[in-house]
């Protein structure tokens, strides 16, 4: 009988997988012995193995490993810094939040480290079977948090949502990967991309396997059709974890849906018509249902919604400027969008209970360093200078009108113009209001840190936009 050959291993190649990974079953030991009302030690511990993480990126080895199944280069090096300083900032973010509310529990910052774990799976995965352990191990992670903050009905109420809706795009990947390996005979996207069936009933098999296994993607980072769930979400998870799926899952999500795309190479123009379909239906149904929207976490979903379409579109520009914009997009949108969310989170009551616009009034009289921060949030997610957000959207469309698609350039400009009258809305309540509390929010020193660390993030990328433009230069 013939032995089962093992892959080598390049820990070098795999060195921030193995520190998350390591870390999280260290925790769920050690968690173990921690008091019920120390948890923070818990967060801290899990904090260090997010930085921990983010710095061996430095000395991790350009490569792959586990017989291709695993890569490490330039490119995923800045997605994972992107990934790992999201949540370390939601870890900070959580530790504050979910004590406040009665809801902390050692195992959410466990669940943290794997759900980022997964991320960065998907940030290195090379093999279709990869990318789908990663996005498997992201979703039931998030499940969970969603549903932490048990007894709170709304909490549970998104969790299971968020777990039939997941089942569902896990359901059609899993499908998708299983037609392409059948059309194909390989599992690693390099082989799948030079064995793409160009004719017969193995050519519909491959085209109807990639198609589903972006529709499985496009269920994660809330591309139109596929984004219902995302509103009930995101209103009913605790609000630290909320702000952690709204980043971390889109940057992992778009990077796997570029991984797919990059195998089709000059194919890509078969699905390219429906793909700028989705993408404009994306923004328009993101910037126009925001509209109407009463609850802060709701705009904020609905707007994510938005800003995925935007993604979508740098991505199918076909060339290296028109992914380097998206990839600068997914960091702009990561600082901001965690930005708005600390604000949010520090503004709600101790039950949790969701915050309305209307709560904003007379912010600027209570608050002014909150109403400045959550400010500066609403003016990048609109695109105005001169914030992150503003040249994240500025590289798109760039991206877009070079590729030759300019009326695509001016779509995008007028749904950035749309979503920008709800943006400026929660501005005017903030400066224009009346207060119905003169009590001034309190500020934990841990969500103090990670706020003045995404609010700068924002300034300096806003004025300084090489910071990334020249690290994306380098990973081409």
């Amino acid at each position: 009988m013939a032995q089962i050959a093992l892959p080598s291993i390049d820990y070098s190649v795999i060195l921030q997988l193995v520190i998350i990974f390591g870390s999280a079953a260290t925790l769920l030991i050690v968690d173990l012995f921690v008091a019920a009302g120390s948890k923070r030690i818990t967060a801290l511990l899990a904090f260090a193995a997010a930085v921990a993480s983010l710095v061996a990126g430095q000395y991790s080895t350009t490569g792959s490993t586990l017989a291709g199944a695993v890569s490490y280069g330039p490119m995923s090096q800045l997605v994972n810094i992107i990934i790992l300083a999201a949540t370390a900032v939601s870890i900070l973010l959580a530790s504050d939040a979910l004590p406040k509310q009665g809801i902390e529990r050692g195992e959410a910052y466990i669940l943290m480290l794997l759900a980022s774990g997964g991320m960065l799976l998907l940030s290195q995965g090379s093999s279709v079977v990869m990318l789908f352990l990663g996005l498997e191990l992201l979703s039931i992670a998030l499940y969970v948090l969603t549903a932490i903050a048990f007894p709170r009905l709304s909490s549970e109420e998104a969790g299971l949502k968020y777990l039939i809706i997941g089942a569902f795009g896990a359901g059609f990947l899993v499908f998708g990967i299983a037609l392409t390996f059948g059309a194909t005979g390989y599992l690693t996207l390099s082989d799948i991309a030079t064995h793409i069936p160009t004719s017969g009933i193995e050519r519909g098999y491959f085209w109807v396997g990639v198609t589903l296994m972006l529709i499985g993607f496009g269920y994660k980072v809330s591309l139109v059709p596929f984004h219902m769930w995302t509103p009930d979400v995101y209103q009913g998870a605790p609000t630290p974890i909320t702000a952690f799926m709204s980043v971390g899952s889109k940057v992992a999500g778009f990077v796997a849906i570029v991984s797919i795309l990059q195998v089709l190479g000059t194919e890509l123009v078969v699905l390219r018509p429906i793909l700028i379909g989705v993408s404009i239906a994306t923004m328009a149904v993101g910037s126009i249902v925001a509209i109407s929207q009463t609850s802060i976490k709701r705009m904020l979903a609905y707007s994510s919604i938005s800003h995925a379409g935007f993604v979508m579109l740098g991505v199918l520009s076909g060339d290296a400027n028109g992914l380097h914009a998206a990839i600068f997009y997914l960091a702009a949108y990561t600082i901001t969008n965690l930005a708005a969310f600390a604000v949010v989170m520090l503004l709600e009551a101790n039950d949790g209970s969701d915050l309305t616009i209307a709560d904003l009034a007379g912010l600027w009289q209570r608050h002014p360093w909150l109403s400045v921060v959550m400010s500066l949030a609403l003016l990048s997610l609109a695109g105005v200078p001169p914030t992150a957000g503003f040249f994240a959207k500025f590289l798109i469309i760039t991206a877009v009108w070079q590729s030759g698609l300019a009326w695509l350039a001016v779509a995008a400009a007028v749904a950035s113009a749309i979503g920008a009258f709800f943006y400026v809305r929660c501005m005017l309540q903030m400066y224009s209001g009346d207060s119905e509390t003169s009590e001034p929010a309190r500020i934990p020193l841990a969500s103090m840190i990670a706020m003045i660390v995404v609010t700068i993030a924002i300034i300096v990328v806003g004025l300084a936009p090489w910071t990334i433009t020249s690290a994306l230069a380098l990973a081409q």
